[in-house]
C-alpha cells in the first residue's frame, strides 16, 4: 500500500514492526485469559459478544446493522455520561461490531482477528511516524523506537480492544494537520480524513477528541506566530480553563467538572487489586486544586515502583522511571538546542494534548494497572520531541528522515 510504502521505513521493518504488533496482540490475549483476569477482562468480554453478533449479522444484517443506532434506555443520555447512555455503549459497540464482522473470514478465532485489527491500528503509528519524520532529524533507529516501540503502547495499543483505534484516528489527525501546515493550503481528502477521525475518535473516547480541539489550535497559532508561540499556548488554555467552570452556569449539559466526578465515582465502584485511596473529589474550583497532586501522582508516576505487587506491575514501574530520566536529561540539555518553528509548534502541541489529558487521567483514574493504559496513548506524542534534545541521538547532519 503507498501509505505504508512512502513511509520512509524498508519493507522488512515494515514487516517486522507490523509481526511485533501482532505478537504484542497476543501477548495482551494470553495475559488476560489467565484466570485472574479473564472474568473481568473487556477483551475477551467482546470476543463473546462478538460471536452473538456475528449470529445476527447472518440472520438478520439489517437489524446487525441498526443495533448499533439503537439503545435500550428511555431516553439516549448524555454524551459525557459514564453509565445508561448510548453514547456511552457506542465505544465498545464500534469494536464489538467489527469483531462480528471479522468473525466470518476467522470462524470467530480470537487470535486470528488480532491480525485484522492490527492492520488497522497499524496506520495510526505509520502516519504518525511519517509526520514526525518531516519534523525532527533524530536517528531513524531511534524515530522507529519512540514511535512504535515504547512497551507500554506497544501492549496496549496493539490488543483487541479500542486503544489500537485510538491512537489510529490520532495518528491520522497528526499527518494530515501537520501536512496541511506544511503545504500551505486545505486539500479536500486531507481534510475529510481529519474530520472522520475525530468524529470516531468522540465516539470512542469523546473527551479525548475534545482535549485535541485547544491543543490543535496551539499548534496552528504557534506555527503561523513563532514569536507569540508559548503565550498563544497560555492564553488559550487559560480560556479554556475558565470556560471549563464557568459553561455549567450556562448550560447544566456542560457541567464538565460533574462528569469528571462521575467518572471517577464510577471508577471507585470497580474491583481491583491496584486501586489508589483518595479524597473525594467536589464540584468546585478549590476541591479541584486541592485534589492536583494526587492527579499528577497518577497521571505520572503510578505504580511507584514500592507497590509492586507482583511481576506484571514491574515492568510499568520501570516505564515510569525510565521515562522520568528522559525527561531530566532532556531539561539539562535543552537550554543550548534551538528548534525550528515548525519543531516548536508541534512540541507545544504534544505537551498541552499530552499533560491535560494525562491530568484529566489522573482526576477520573483510581487504580495504577488502569492508568499505565490510559497513559500509553500519549507516551510516544511526548517521547519523540523530548530524544531530539538529546544530544547523543541527533543525527550528525541537519537532513530529515523521509
Amino acid at each position: 500500500m503507498p501509505f505504508f510504502a512512502q513511509s520512509g521505513l524498508s519493507r522488512p521493518q515494515l514487516v517486522f514492526l507490523f509481526i511485533l504488533k501482532v505478537l504484542a496482540g497476543v501477548a495482551y490475549g494470553v495475559f488476560y485469559s489467565s484466570q485472574a483476569y479473564r472474568s473481568i477482562s473487556d477483551t475477551w468480554r467482546i470476543d463473546e459478544v462478538s460471536k452473538t453478533e456475528t449470529a445476527l449479522l447472518l440472520h438478520n444484517p439489517i437489524a446487525f446493522i441498526k443495533d448499533l443506532f439503537s439503545y435500550g434506555y428511555a431516553q439516549s443520555g448524555n454524551l459525557f455520561a459514564g453509565k445508561d447512555s448510548y453514547w456511552n455503549d457506542l465505544k465498545l459497540n464500534i469494536i464489538i461490531k467489527t469483531d462480528a464482522v471479522l468473525n466470518l473470514f476467522t470462524f470467530g478465532n480470537y487470535y486470528a482477528n488480532l491480525i485484522f485489527f492490527n492492520f488497522l491500528f497499524f496506520f495510526g503509528p505509520i502516519a504518525f511516524f511519517r509526520a514526525m519524520s518531516s519534523i525532527y532529524s533524530q536517528k531513524k533507529w531511534l524515530l522507529i523506537c519512540s514511535v512504535f516501540l515504547v512497551p507500554s503502547f506497544l501492549f496496549w495499543c496493539s490488543g483487541l480492544h479500542k486503544e489500537g483505534l485510538i491512537f489510529t484516528c490520532i495518528g491520522l489527525m497528526i499527518y494530515h494537520f501537520q501536512q496541511q501546515l506544511q503545504l500551505h493550503k486545505l486539500l479536500l481528502k486531507p481534510v475529510l480524513v481529519f474530520v472522520a477521525s475525530w468524529i470516531l475518535l468522540f465516539a470512542l473516547r469523546n473527551f479525548m477528541a475534545l482535549l485535541l480541539l485547544p491543543a490543535l489550535a496551539v499548534w496552528l497559532l504557534a506555527y503561523l506566530y513563532p514569536s507569540k508561540a508559548v503565550s498563544a499556548a497560555v492564553t488559550v488554555y487559560a480560556v479554556g480553563l475558565v470556560l471549563f467552570f464557568t459553561l455549567a452556569f450556562i448550560s447544566p449539559v456542560a457541567d464538565f467538572p460533574q462528569y469528571i466526578i462521575d467518572k471517577q465515582s464510577a471508577f471507585k465502584a470497580l474491583p481491583g487489586n491496584s486501586v489508589i485511596e483518595v479524597p473525594a473529589l467536589q464540584n468546585s474550583f478549590s476541591s479541584f486544586i486541592h485534589f492536583l497532586p494526587y492527579a499528577l501522582d497518577i497521571a505520572f508516576l503510578r505504580p511507584h515502583i514500592t507497590e509492586a505487587r507482583n511481576f506484571s506491575y514491574l515492568p510499568a514501574a520501570t516505564e515510569v522511571l525510565l521515562l522520568l530520566l528522559i525527561v531530566v536529561l532532556s531539561l539539562f540539555y535543552s537550554h543550548n538546542q534551538k528548534q525550528s518553528a515548525t519543531q516548536t509548534s508541534y512540541t507545544l502541541f504534544a505537551v498541552c494534548f499530552g499533560i491535560s489529558f494525562l491530568l484529566l487521567s489522573g482526576y477520573t483514574v483510581t487504580f495504577s494497572g488502569a492508568i499505565v493504559r490510559y497513559r500509553a496513548l500519549v507516551l510516544p506524542l511526548l517521547v519523540t520531541p523530548l530524544m531530539q534534545y538529546l544530544p547523543m541521538f541527533k543525527k550528525n547532519s541537519s537532513t530529515h528522515i523521509g
